[in-house]
């Protein structure tokens, strides 16, 4: 008889630390904050801060710069204007691309 009894004694469920603190019901809220506030700051943030970055560079693009287009074209720009840029792809190819199409600026920025 005393085994059954001791088999039959099971422990209490430990609590959830955050539920502890801040009840039941407002944990789920809790966490999907906190993973948003993570999603936000490892991720977005980021990515917001190179776009802006980039389209800066492109804006400042001039004459005799180096860049990559989003079809894998290294290329030099030849004019810039407000929308478009002429690029060269070889010594007798010259194509006009919208500056959006623009992925990457190769030519160094300036230190100063």
């Amino acid at each position: 008889m005393i085994p059954m009894l001791f088999l039959a004694q099971t422990a209490a469920p430990a609590a959830d630390p955050i539920s502890r603190f801040f009840g039941g019901g407002l944990s789920f809220p809790v966490m999907m904050g906190l993973m948003f506030a993570i999603l936000y700051f490892v991720v977005i943030r980021p990515q917001s801060a190179e776009r802006k970055k980039l389209q800066q560079r492109i804006d400042a693009l001039k004459k005799g710069d180096k860049v990559l287009t989003t079809s894998g074209m290294f290329a030099t720009v030849v004019s810039i204007e407000s929308d478009r840029a002429v690029l060269r792809i070889s010594d007798e190819t010259k194509v006009e691309f919208a500056k959006s199409a623009i992925a990457q600026v190769l030519t160094p920025e300036p230190k100063g």
